[in-house]
């Protein structure tokens, strides 16, 4: 829970950006796979604060800082709460165990103990040029893929049909066994929040075949110093009837014309060479030249060390 203090840090360093608003660092402090969550605050020399950064223990006891993303997923969008550079840029005892993410953009490599990473995300481009970048096999794949869709309507969703469309994927999670009956409940917590902010827009696209919903794509659009994020958190879909279409609404929404230049972010399909289950096709839909970077950030401290920094 965010004290008086606390919210005065995130009211003083507020710019603006959607993981700056006060409701969505609390859920984020409040998450079930985190324990023990504060903020954790840098300052300058006369006490100023310059940065914070949601910190708490995770399920298997690291320190874990989920800057944005729902655990115990990897994180989808490459922004920050303000200032959190200067918060690793004051942790001078790292060891190996809990991993922060960071963006190349928003922390420059140099410190020393970042892991670059790819990522599967793009800046998004028109159709043809997406086409000019995937091997003739994969590009004759898609097309495929594109045209089949075209039997589906698209028509604007709400968050009733992201809860209805649970229903759809807990077959493919039993399958990976994986399967957390919570899960809906944190992603519908997320997104609400995101929504109450007022710092981000909605864009869910229903799908339908012959009038019956058989998917649901949910993407939240934000603004990040200067750019706009389409962060892709979910699409679920009936299995039996819609096949790769989650590969179809990635493609969609990375070649959307509005956001040409846009940041499209899939999300960190794995890290240290491991593939999450499920999320090779994040791979296969972002084209290794076009993919973008994530620094990974391991840190080693106690959480009493931490805690310290902020006294």
């Amino acid at each position: 829970m965010l004290n008086d203090d606390d919210l005065a840090v995130i009211e003083f360093l507020d710019d603006g950006t959607l993981y700056a608003a006060p409701n969505i660092i609390e859920e984020i402090l409040n998450y079930p796979d985190l324990s023990d969550s504060f903020l954790l605050v840098s300052r300058d020399k006369y006490g100023v604060p310059t940065g914070y950064m949601p910190i708490g223990i995770n399920l298997h006891g690291n320190i874990a800082s989920y800057i944005p993303a729902i655990p115990p997923s990897p994180p989808i969008s490459p922004t920050y709460t303000p200032g959190a550079e200067n918060v690793i840029r004051d942790l001078d005892n790292l060891l190996s165990q809990s991993i922060l993410y960071f963006d190349v953009d928003v922390v420059p490599c140099g410190y020393g103990y970042f892991d670059l990473e790819e990522t599967a995300s793009a800046y998004c481009l028109s159709l043809d040029d997406y086409f000019s970048e995937l091997s003739a096999s994969r590009r004759k794949d898609f097309k495929r893929k594109l045209k089949s869709a075209e039997k589906y309507e698209i028509e604007q969703g709400n968050m009733k049909d992201v809860l209805r469309g649970w229903n759809w994927m807990k077959a493919v999670w039993e399958k990976r066994g994986a399967y957390d009956s919570d899960h809906i409940n944190r992603v519908l917590s997320w997104l609400y929040e995101i929504e109450a902010s007022g710092r981000a827009t909605m864009k869910i696209d229903k799908y339908l075949l012959d009038g019956k919903p058989i998917a649901v794509n949910c993407c939240v659009i934000h603004q990040y110093h200067g750019n706009t994020h389409i962060d892709d958190y979910l699409t679920w879909y009936d299995v039996a009837t819609a096949p790769g279409l989650g590969i179809v609404t990635a493609i969609k929404n990375l070649t959307n014309p509005k956001y040409i230049g846009a940041r499209y972010n899939l999300g960190l399909p794995g890290f240290y060479g491991n593939t999450f289950a499920g999320h090779q096709y994040k791979w296969d839909v972002i084209a290794e030249p076009i993919r973008l970077y994530q620094s990974i950030v391991n840190l080693q401290v106690g959480i009493q060390s931490i805690s310290s920094l902020d006294n």
